[in-house]
């Protein structure tokens, strides 16, 4: 039952704030700007009910409504279509009660939905299994790092510049720490792929493993088949968007060993940021080497269809000098949110939906690179992304579009913090984007000239 309305007394918030140790419920936010203070939402006394939500109403709309704008932003998160049906569905009670089934034998429902979700991960990617989610894709990407040392023996491990940067960031930290010496490959300049010649130049006999993106975080779509042969004696970890392998080849066709990625394109919404999930599908020889849980189907007493958890290899559940990660949880209740997506729109769905974004990305770039002082600065294919080199300010650009209710492009100096990225921004495109809403963008582009 959702409680819309939770009244507290004055004793009571007292009570609270005493087990807690401050004097007011401003101190709970002293860490915020003064500009955020909450102290500017303070109500005078004495409104009545309708006063307040008015009131409340009128401060919620100096936020930006990401249905009033046009978004354009990427970089991981996307807007995507979210069928009515999925909030109806994962918002039942016993769905959000079930946040991890600690006693499996009476979690039936969660664990066939897990069982769901792993199958259409391993089909979506190629693989032969997948595990029952991860945080995100910064951490699916750490954990392919981790797994693919530990099934080498070895701790040099080597990933591409190319890949989303803040998961780089989420990989160096978990190396510092156990000791793995991460190595980043510069990528090809001119075409934003893998440098495959640098990449083979870099493996040696202490090396481990590799990860590139697919798309790459440029939205390039990389030849897994070169960087197939480039990494032999290797384990080769991909990082994916989801939506893509509707149209493109999956990656267990190029004997792939290992393929992360985030969900949040899977009917997460962008609420507070977006709604993160980790993806995590592997060969089956390496499925004791993998992180996190996994459900599997069997019979019970009666000989009846049930479902249990056949692997837990998470410090919780075995020893922890044996534990395959620390990751003491996961997002599962995403997971469930994926599931429903996917199973909603199915095979012929998700090639719809990625067809129209390709198709629209491409058309939006093929306009922008006819205009002056715009040009496409990689020349490779691409999926729903694309990078756009300019002589104009970017920053003047974004804030222009934003006047005219268009979030985006992504400006890439923010994201790399380098200034060789100064002039370049990224479009993200998605079925969301009407053709009424691409050419306006392009037409606003080419006015700022």
């Amino acid at each position: 039952m959702k409680n819309s309305y939770i009244p507290h007394t004055e004793k009571e918030i007292d009570e609270m704030l005493k087990v807690i140790g401050v004097k007011e419920v401003e101190d709970l936010f002293s860490d915020l700007p003064e500009n955020f203070s909450v102290k500017n939402l303070r109500l005078s006394p004495g409104k009545s009910e309708f006063e307040v939500k008015k009131q409340i109403s009128q401060m919620a709309s100096k936020n930006v409504n990401s249905e009033d704008y046009s978004i354009y932003l990427g970089g991981g998160f996307y807007k995507h279509y979210v069928p009515a049906v999925i909030s109806h569905i994962a918002e039942r009670g016993e769905f959000l009660t079930a946040y991890t089934p600690y006693q499996p034998e009476v979690s039936q429902g969660s664990l066939q939905m897990f069982y769901e979700f792993q199958t259409m991960i391993a089909e979506l990617t190629g693989m032969e299994i997948a595990n029952a989610s991860m945080y995100d894709g910064g951490t699916a990407a750490a954990e392919a790092m981790l797994m693919s040392c530990r099934i080498k023996k070895k701790y040099r491990y080597l990933v591409s510049e190319n890949v989303h940067p803040e998961y780089i960031e989420v990989m160096n930290t978990y190396a510092k720490s156990m000791g793995i010496e991460l190595v980043v490959i510069p990528y090809d300049e001119a075409t934003g792929m893998c440098d495959t010649e640098l990449i083979k130049s870099n493996i040696d006999e202490k090396t481990a493993g590799l990860l590139v993106g697919y798309p790459n975080f440029f939205g390039v779509v990389e030849n897994l088949k070169k960087i197939r042969e480039a990494t032999e004696g290797i384990l080769l970890s991909v990082s994916v968007n989801p939506i893509s392998l509707g149209v493109l080849e999956a990656p267990g066709k190029f004997d792939v060993d290992i393929v992360t990625g985030e969900g949040q394109p899977l009917g997460g919404s962008l609420y507070l940021g977006g709604m993160s999930l980790g993806l995590f599908a592997c060969k089956k020889k390496y499925i004791r080497n993998m992180p996190g849980r996994i459900i599997g189907e069997t019979v019970d007493v009666d000989g009846k269809r049930s479902f249990a958890m056949v692997l837990q290899t998470r410090e919780q559940h075995i020893r922890r000098a044996k534990a395959t990660s620390n990751i003491c949880s996961n997002h599962a209740h995403n997971a469930l949110v994926a599931s429903i997506y996917l199973s909603l729109i199915g095979k012929n769905g998700i090639r719809e939906i990625g067809l129209n974004c390709t198709r629209k990305a491409h058309y939006l770039a093929q306009k922008i690179d006819r205009m002056d002082r715009y040009n496409i600065k990689f020349a490779s294919p691409f999926f729903n992304e694309f990078v756009v080199e300019t002589s104009l300010d970017v920053e003047e650009v974004i804030e222009d579009l934003f006047e005219q209710k268009i979030l985006g492009p992504l400006s890439l100096k923010k994201v790399f913090r380098n200034e060789k990225y100064n002039n370049l921004m990224m479009f993200a495109v998605t079925e969301l984007n009407s053709m009424d809403e691409i050419n306006f963008l392009a037409t606003r582009l080419e006015e700022l000239l």
